[in-house]
Parts: structure tokens; sequence; C-alpha cells
């Protein structure tokens, strides 16, 4: 095992959480505005998951990722994840390309019903990546960082 940062990684999956209560706490998407939120929302929230998954990997030394889909399949594969919850992760990061690529055709009534189809599974990730992370180094870690 290497360096694992639990300060950034709980920042991050708290920022996770902060995206999807924006989501939960808005109730359409229709103005200009609230579309163009939508896509940051999505688009930061799956980028979060991504660098949560990575540094979990690195972290727990599980194999190399070979694409973006591949991170939700390694977290599976070494039970930090579901079933239910890698699936649900597998639909919402579909959605990655069009909003990085090609973010002139984004269908946001498609978004936002993908979220909301999955949003519990959204919200258990963090939850389950921070029970992963007690069980495997402890409630209290010598791997935090010395802040001084």
């Amino acid at each position: 095992m290497y360096f694992v940062d639990r300060t950034l990684l709980e920042k991050r999956l708290q920022y996770m959480e902060k995206l999807l209560k924006t989501f939960r706490d808005q109730n359409e998407w229709v103005e200009p505005l609230e579309k163009m939120a939508l896509e940051r929302m999505a688009h930061c929230w799956l980028e979060a998951m991504i660098d949560v998954g990575n540094q979990m990997i690195d972290g727990f030394i599980m194999r190399d990722p070979g694409g973006y889909s591949d991170i939700i399949d390694i977290l599976e594969d070494e039970q930090v994840i579901g079933k239910q919850t890698a699936n649900a992760l597998q639909s919402v990061l579909r959605w990655r390309k069009t909003l990085v690529n090609d973010y002139l055709n984004v269908n946001h009534e498609e978004i936002e019903a993908t979220i909301r189809a999955h949003q519990r599974e959204m919200e258990h990730f963090p939850n389950a990546v921070r029970v992963y992370l007690e069980e495997e180094l402890g409630p209290v870690s010598a791997f935090l960082p010395d802040e001084r």
C-alpha cells in the first residue's frame, strides 16, 4: 500500500455530496443558467468520482485501469462498491464524453433523468469509499499527512 491522503479523499467525497445536494434541491433545469449548472454539476461529480477511484487504485495498489469505465470495474472487483452501484455509475459515466467533447449537443432532460434514476447509488458512493477506508486503514490512520 502506498500513501493514501485521506484528507484530500474526504474533501472530494464531501464535494460530491454537495453537488448531489444541489441537484436534489433544484426542482427543474429549464433556464439556460440552470442547464449550464446541471452540466457543470454532472461533469464535476464524474471528475471527482474518477479522481477518488484513481486515488483508491493508486493507494491500495490495485490493477491499473485501462480507461474511465475500468476504474469503476476495479472498485467493484476490489469490493469498494457493489454491483448495483457499479452499474449505476457506469450509466452516469456514459455522459462524460458528451459533457467534455460534445457539449454543443447536450440533452439536459436525459442527463437529469439519468442522475435521478441513479441518484441513490451516486449518494451511496462516498460512504462506500469511507467504509472501505475504515476497514482497510482503521478509523485513525498514520497515513494522514502531518498538519503543521
